[in-house]
């Protein structure tokens, strides 16, 4: 699932415009073929609507349960920042402004410890070894 950047159309187009020529490709030749009196390229529609659907539902399933995973993730991500702000506020209030440089590093050594534990979980693991 892509979450990022949005391409235009005509980006879209000029990465994917070889297999755009094979798929035409593939698709007219027997198209003529047929329509010059080659009938032996006829097949059955039944079989290619039920194989079809079958696999409409195997992919909008796979689809959603990866919608869901991206959709849990960010949900905990965004309670973790929550709560690190929420963290940050309270240690500036309850320090109070004369403590700024101890108010500082106390919310840095919390953003390590959250980073460290990030990236010692397996997610975290496998995330990292994404990335070399």
């Amino acid at each position: 699932m892509h979450t990022g950047k949005r391409y235009t159309p005509i980006e879209f187009i000029k990465w994917t415009r070889r297999d755009i020529y094979v798929l035409v490709t593939m698709a007219t030749i027997p198209t003529l073929l047929y329509h010059l009196g080659y009938t032996f390229m006829a097949f059955p529609w039944q079989p290619i609507a039920i194989v079809g659907t079958a696999l409409a539902f195997i992919v909008g399933f796979k689809n959603n349960a990866s919608y869901g995973r991206l959709w849990e993730a960010r949900q905990i991500y965004g309670a973790i920042i929550n709560d690190s702000r929420s963290f940050a506020y309270t240690l500036r209030d309850i320090l109070g402004a004369s403590h700024q440089q101890a108010t500082q590093t106390l919310f840095y050594r919390h953003f390590a410890c959250a980073v460290s534990t990030a990236r010692t979980s397996p997610l975290g693991e496998y995330a990292a070894q994404k990335q070399s």
